[in-house]
């Protein structure tokens, strides 16, 4: 094991001198003074590339790829080259206990997620918002007079300054400046996690797509260009979602619209499987699955730096894993709109070995 280190320790002295200090030296900057700007890279293009094996490997350790790599690297084995990109992995996870604020904590699928985060009891759930928010919100958990679960920590009027990650998950477009006056914030995060919308790539192929001024499909691109630069700037990593049609969640009771409400219920009931893929899709996503999955990226590194998708379904699919856990956040009956007493709330999401599956299918 010492043996191990010592080498661990040579081999990293040795890519330090080779890279030189200003590969190590952080960039700062305001988002208004250097957004558009990216990043130089981190190797120089002067010295001529002495050894190209295990290039896969070796993007995981210093982020870069055949074309970049172009300077003088000592040989690694690859055993060593194993540990090195799994420690890499391990400073991209998030430390269990850290404190996740949620930006739109007040729509649906913000109080399901601060829900599955309280759950899941791996994080605490922070959200900001000002006196008397409970008297202005449409939407309450069925079974519930709070909006939020009583161990989330909600501050009035102030941000908190402790927190390592940040999840945006507004159920419509937001503007890009108030993304920007986010990510301007200063806050010491490590992780940001954006739910957008599915579509996005696949819009220029088709017209139904594109040219639907519901779905504001340029604008959601936008905030994902923004936040992408932002991060690579800021040295932060990312986990952009992209969702289908927001459907179903524990609000059969606070949605007047009674078709509305009644085929939320159903799409809830109906939906038993999940597709997550790395790129895009289309389709409809349930409220709960879609918060669990925020949960899961938030807790794996190898969402890092990437763009996923998920949408539900009411058969398994063999690209898709099946949901078995029903009603994982243990929400009360509904109160009938027919007056004839609730009824038990059926709601399907995937077990973490189920999670474990369909990380493992779309990565």
């Amino acid at each position: 094991v010492l043996g191990m280190a010592g080498k661990l320790s040579v081999c990293l002295v040795l890519a330090a001198l080779a890279l030189g200090c200003d590969a190590f030296a952080p960039t700062a900057s305001m988002f208004g003074r250097s957004a558009a700007q990216k990043l130089s890279g981190a190797v120089s293009s002067r010295r001529p590339v002495a050894a190209r094996a295990a290039l896969g490997l070796r993007a995981q350790i210093g982020g870069f790829g055949q074309e970049e790599a172009e300077v003088e690297m000592p040989e690694l084995s690859e055993e060593l080259m194993l540990l090195m990109a799994m420690d890499v992995q391990k400073k991209r996870a998030l430390p269990v206990g850290a404190n996740v604020i949620v930006f739109g904590s007040l729509d649906r699928l913000g109080q399901v997620v601060c829900r599955s985060l309280v759950k899941d009891g791996r994080y605490n759930a922070c959200v900001q918002t000002y006196e008397g928010y409970e008297n202005q919100t449409k939407w309450k958990v069925d079974g519930t007079d709070s909006i939020f679960p009583e161990e989330a920590k909600v501050f009035y009027n102030r941000m908190p300054s402790d927190v390592s990650a940040c999840v945006l998950c507004v159920e419509a477009a937001s503007d890009v400046d108030q993304l920007k006056a986010v990510l301007s914030m200063g806050l010491p995060i490590q992780r940001f996690v954006f739910v957008s919308k599915g579509g996005i790539d696949l819009r220029e192929n088709d017209w139904k797509l594109k040219f639907n001024p519901l779905l504001q499909l340029d604008k959601w691109n936008l905030l994902e260009e923004t936040l992408q630069q932002y991060a690579e700037n800021a040295k932060w990593d990312y986990t952009i979602i992209r969702a289908g049609d927001l459907m179903g969640g524990p609000f059969f009771n606070s949605n007047f619209m009674f078709d509305k409400a009644l085929e939320d219920r159903i799409f809830d009931g109906e939906s038993q499987g999940v597709v997550v893929k790395q790129g895009d899709q289309t389709g409809k996503t349930g409220r709960d699955v879609l918060a669990q999955f925020v949960v899961e990226c938030l807790a794996r590194p190898e969402a890092a730096n990437k763009v996923l998708s998920i949408t539900s379904h009411k058969m398994f699919r063999e690209d898709g894993v099946k949901c078995s856990i029903n009603n994982a956040l243990e929400i009360a009956p509904d109160n009938a709109k027919d007056g004839k007493g609730g009824r038990p709330r059926a709601v399907f999401t995937p077990s973490e070995e189920e999670w474990d599956l369909a990380f493992g299918k779309a990565l």
